[in-house]
């Protein structure tokens, strides 16, 4: 076998085993077929030939000769035999009589005397149907021994055959478009397994199975240890590859050797690329920024589908926005240290004035726009990128006419985390307060969101918890909350709290829906902030 492996193409022992087989299989068949054909032309003489025979033992005009030659009488059937054997093509039909002697035959001479072989038609004259195959005078024969009856005695026998000669012309007949058919089956098989062989020849590259096999297990092996997914289709919109770093990514929607999804292809593939050019563009999906490179695949100069690089930006986007966070706060503070340099210029004036009742005012008025800007919130919150976001979310509740406070309660230490650990507290935080922000039907000054942020230091636990006195969110919607692209505030949305579910589950965390009395609704999210250990 090893010989064979080395010393003949793959292709040459494709098509020497598809002929072999299919001319097995057609050879197989004939013969069955044949075989069938055999059984059936004899059991179909045997019908034939048991037919004339009744039908001639039924006949008056056989019925009164035979019972004349009985009483002794010269008269035979030798030529009204004979017009029966070329209306019912049959060899011969041998008419006896009680004595068993021929009152026809196929040949003159045979006419007058005993049946050559007694044994054969005796069971007739007791009323037994009787088949034969025995020699006789034409050769081999085969013929059926049939009793006649006058009233309900047996008076004579009908004996009608064919010939094995015959039967073996007709069973030729039948038989030999099957054997032509094989042939032509035969030999059409060997033209296709050519052209098949030939076809994998070309298709597979000149490569054998193994070759193949070693190299897509390779190509396999170095794909999975690429960081970036890795996504190809093919014309139609079928999936012909992906490494697993995209299965994690897209999950059970990317399947190979199924259709792309409308949606990631129209993400993923937006158009026709040039060859070797690199087409990069960004795209968000779900809680991901992704950098998208697509290329076209061709094979001898055909393009035959696209393969698109998916480069995950979440971590390094989740670094910026903390950067850009702690940025809000540093500059926030050093606005609120350009203010405090003024406010301390007119405080210095109204001393010099003397004005100390003013000045009482005018400091009372800073501590009060202190806490209401910075403070209540700076006060609590020690964590420099949270407090920026939470800044910014004020500054975004104040601009929608929406009371935003933290709850008295809270408070969160200057923490040491590790970098995806603080972006996806980010996130949960940030999510949470935007569906709050928008749980409102209408603006009013009533509308109040609150914010408590816990930190338990004896569980390394931080607890999130929003309020808001909106609408609420009805047991219907509870259900189906979670889901992604699922959303009550129209097309395209629906992933904020798919974020925040995926965020709680990475953190090992539990979160809970409930109702905020008197009216609205209370998301809370405990999770594990463990501090890096110095």
């Amino acid at each position: 076998m090893a010989f064979f492996k080395r010393h003949i193409p793959f292709w040459v022992i494709v098509i020497a085993v598809m002929t072999v087989t299919i001319g097995l299989s057609v050879a197989t068949t004939t013969v069955l077929i044949q075989r069938d054909t055999v059984a059936e032309s004899k059991q179909t003489t045997q019908h034939r030939i048991l037919r004339v025979a009744r039908a001639t033992a039924k006949m008056p005009e056989v019925k009164a000769v035979i019972q004349q030659s009985n009483q002794g009488s010269n008269q035979n059937l030798q030529k009204f035999s004979r017009s029966l054997v070329k209306r019912d093509d049959v060899d011969f039909i041998v008419i006896l009589n009680h004595n068993l002697i021929r009152l026809s035959h196929p040949k003159n001479s045979g006419v007058g005397h005993h049946f050559s072989s007694l044994k054969d038609p005796v069971p007739a004259l007791y009323g037994h149907v009787h088949y034969s195959q025995e020699p006789g005078i034409l050769g081999p024969e085969y013929r059926v021994f049939y009793p006649v009856y006058r009233g309900k005695s047996v008076v004579g026998v009908v004996c009608v055959g064919m010939t094995q000669k015959n039967i073996r012309d007709q069973i030729a007949k039948r038989t030999r478009p099957i054997w032509i058919g094989g042939l032509v089956g035969i030999i059409t098989g060997a033209i296709l397994a050519f052209l098949l062989g030939m076809y994998l020849r070309y298709i597979l590259l000149g490569m054998t199975p193994k070759e193949i096999a070693e190299r897509t297990a390779r190509q396999t092996l170095i794909d999975d240890s690429l960081p970036e997914g890795i996504v190809a289709i093919n014309n139609h919109g079928i999936v012909i590859s992906a490494n697993q770093v995209a299965v994690d990514l897209f999950g059970t929607e990317l399947a190979v050797n199924k259709k792309l999804p409308a949606n990631l292809q129209t993400m993923l593939f937006p158009g026709e690329v040039a060859a070797n050019t690199d087409n990069g563009s960004e795209i968000e999906f779900q809680d991901k920024q992704l950098l998208l490179s697509t290329n076209s695949l061709k094979v001898r100069e055909r393009q035959i589908g696209q393969v698109v690089l998916i480069r995950d930006m979440s971590e390094i986007s989740g670094l910026l926005n903390k950067l850009t966070g702690t940025e809000h706060y540093v500059s926030s503070l050093r606005a609120q240290t350009h203010e405090f340099m003024n406010q301390l210029q007119v405080i210095n004036g109204l001393l010099e004035l003397e004005d100390y009742p003013e000045v009482t005012k005018f400091i009372q008025q800073i501590t009060d726009t202190y806490h209401q800007d910075v403070g209540y919130i700076s006060d609590k919150i020690k964590w420099p990128a949270m407090v920026g976001l939470l800044l910014g979310k004020s500054k975004e509740a104040k601009e929608q006419q929406i009371s935003f406070e933290i709850t008295a309660d809270s408070y969160v230490p200057q923490l040491l985390l590790e970098s995806h650990v603080e972006v996806l507290l980010l996130r949960i935080v940030s999510n949470l307060l935007d569906n709050a922000l928008t749980a409102f039907d209408n603006m009013s000054p009533e509308n109040k969101v609150s914010l408590q942020l816990q930190f338990q230091a004896e569980t390394a636990k931080l607890k999130i918890s929003v309020a808001d006195n909106g609408h609420g969110i009805s047991p219907a919607v509870r259900k189906k909350m979670f889901e992604q692209g699922f959303s009550t505030k129209g097309d395209n949305r629906g992933y904020g709290m798919t974020l925040i579910r995926s965020a709680v589950d990475e953190l090992k965390g539990k979160l809970t829906v409930a109702d905020n009395h008197p009216k609205g609704s209370r998301l809370t999210a405990v999770v594990e902030v463990k501090e890096i250990t110095v």
